[in-house]
């Protein structure tokens, strides 16, 4: 009995060697390095768009139909589309030159031979490294559950704020020519959006710990300088509430006072193009608008160009095949 089993043990391992060697891709060897260097950086465990990830198997077979390269969307709908909105990788990130013709071929292979999907993942804990578990939802008291849903809605919620604050220096600056009208919805622009800007810190520090930043206390980061500086922009336009409405009421010394709200109110319009700015960074990249004018203006697109591309795919998959 022992003698059958350890010949049928045997033999399979035998039959699948044999099937392997048929193979020309090596998932580890050829299309991890690819997916590593141009797609982990946005769709990894540190950061993942759309809630995908390219390390794991189940997602990615969302996408790839192993051994049906023309119903992977992976590569029809986003490797080789002409669509700039969908080509991965995209314009605004560090790859916006895209695949090569090899790793196209690469990964077109891949496909074809069943998009086997072994993904390592080195040790890099030590004897005295201790990683702790995540803590499960289930042991999640319910205020901090409510705690992190909320700050889901901090993308939504900055946009409340970033307009009314700009907007109302620009309607204190027309109260100089219009009249006082303009001056009272200046003024009731600066409130609501420093109550929203408070709203959206808040869901900001709650946003952060849902995306894997933590709790920190420095500005050694680009999330740590946008949040802090957040911080201040909030704590800066509620302390001009006061300023604004004592220079809309009040008759004597109301020209220092709109000086100051004036004053005041263009730093907060500064401090909310940085916070702003940084923002979009963290989403799209750093350099995102440098990368984007490239990507439109500098480099070459032409229909030509993209099409000698494909045909560069196509022969650089002939070669490996016939090898």
């Amino acid at each position: 009995m022992y003698v059958r089993i350890l010949l049928g043990i045997s033999l399979s391992l035998t039959l699948s060697s044999l099937v392997n060697a048929d193979k020309l891709i090596d998932f580890r060897r050829d299309v991890q390095p690819v997916l590593e260097v141009r797609c982990l950086e946005c769709h990894g465990p540190d950061k993942a768009k759309n809630d995908f990830r390219v390390d794991d198997p189940e997602m990615m077979s969302y996408y790839v139909e192993p051994g049906d390269l023309e119903s992977s969307t992976l590569w029809s709908d986003y490797l080789i589309t002409d669509d700039p909105e969908l080509k991965m990788p995209p314009a605004n990130s560090t790859h916006h030159e895209g695949m090569t013709a090899a790793e196209l071929a690469t990964i077109k292979l891949w496909i074809e031979e069943g998009a086997e999907h072994d993904w390592s993942v080195p040790d890099t804990k030590t004897e005295t490294e201790v990683v702790e578990a995540a803590t499960p939802v289930s042991e999640l008291s319910m205020p901090y559950k409510v705690w992190l849903f909320q700050g889901l809605f901090h993308p939504a919620m900055t946009h409340l704020p970033v307009g009314l604050l700009s907007i109302s220096l620009v309607f204190l600056v027309l109260s100089k020519f219009a009249g006082s009208s303009f001056e009272s919805a200046a003024f009731h622009c600066l409130w609501v959006g420093a109550l929203g800007a408070c709203v959206a810190c808040v869901s900001g520090w709650s946003y952060a710990t849902h995306e894997g930043y933590g709790m920190s206390f420095s500005f050694a980061s680009d999330i740590d300088r946008h949040r802090w500086l957040g911080v201040i922009l909030a704590i800066g336009s509620l302390a001009l509430i006061p300023v604004a409405y004592k220079a809309v009421k009040s008759e004597e010394g109301s020209g220092k006072m709109k000086l100051g709200w004036f004053l005041g109110a263009l730093l907060v319009a500064m401090c909310v193009s940085i916070v702003g700015f940084q923002g979009g960074e963290l989403v799209y990249g750093e350099g995102h608008y440098e990368k984007e004018f490239d990507h439109l203006f500098l480099t070459d697109n032409t229909p030509a160009a993209t099409d000698a591309k494909a045909v560069e795919v196509e022969e650089v998959v002939e070669t490996e095949s016939s090898e």
